[in-house]
């Protein structure tokens, strides 16, 4: 007896074709069903009023993120020709833990990221993707000079994520960041600006302070699919208060 097999082979191709189209056809939907609205703006999208002297001899080449977090295509971390003694308050060096913005109901550990292999800001990934990262090529905060704190706005504009208030945080509110030596960090922001990618301010937020501040980084504005991100960068300036 022979068997054969072509005719039924034959005949499952289409049923496989149809489920594969019903599966692009339901991720369209949920993708559709649960895109979010545009998260906060600021309610001022005037240039940060942040001091960046003395002026850095290098900056980081372009901060304008791509998807939905800070990413920026930088040299080596900036560095000045002449830098002025220390404040009389600051805190030495001690890597950070986790950061609370209570006014905007966001508290998340926090895990360090570097540079890419291109030079671009590493950014939240795989598990930790909610979570919000440290720049480790910036200072410590609390230490002099800008420390850096990056997260995701949402994921690929649908899922809010860590960050996806940010631009509801207004001049006055305090950014808490634990520290690994038991410490807290406490900063007052003093401005919260929105920017379009290729406008990102880059020697604002990575240029050299006399003071020790915070940069609290995100992106924003209108979700554009075919770019899979986000037409704004939202930016938290903020410096080290007495807690």
């Amino acid at each position: 007896m022979t068997t054969t097999t072509n005719g039924r082979g034959r005949g499952l191709l289409p049923a496989v074709f149809a489920v594969i189209a019903l599966i692009g056809l339901v991720s369209v939907v949920w993708v559709w069903m649960n895109q979010q609205a545009d998260p906060p703006a600021p309610a001022s999208a005037a240039t940060a009023g942040v001091s960046s002297e003395p002026a850095p001899t290098s900056a980081p080449a372009d901060a304008s993120p791509t998807e939905d977090v800070s990413e920026s295509e930088t040299d080596e971390p900036v560095t000045a020709v002449n830098t002025p003694a220390p404040p009389a308050y600051s805190l030495a060096a001690s890597e950070p833990v986790s950061i609370s913005i209570p006014s905007i109901d966001v508290t998340s550990d926090l895990h360090a990221l570097g540079l890419a292999d291109d030079g671009s800001l590493e950014v939240p990934s795989g598990d930790l993707y909610d979570q919000a990262a440290w720049y480790d090529g910036s200072p410590t905060p609390g230490e002099v000079g800008p420390s850096v704190i990056e997260g995701h706005v949402t994921s690929a504009g649908s899922t809010p994520s860590v960050f996806f208030e940010l631009g509801a945080v207004e001049v006055g509110d305090v950014v808490d960041v634990d520290r690994e030596d038991g410490s807290t960090a406490s900063f007052e922001v003093y401005d919260i600006s929105s920017f379009p990618k290729d406008e990102f301010p880059t020697l604002a937020v990575y240029g050299n302070t006399t003071g020790s501040e915070l940069r609290v980084i995100t992106c924003g504005g209108t979700y554009s699919a075919d770019d899979r991100a986000h037409e704004d960068n939202i930016v938290v300036f903020a410096k080290l208060v007495e807690s």
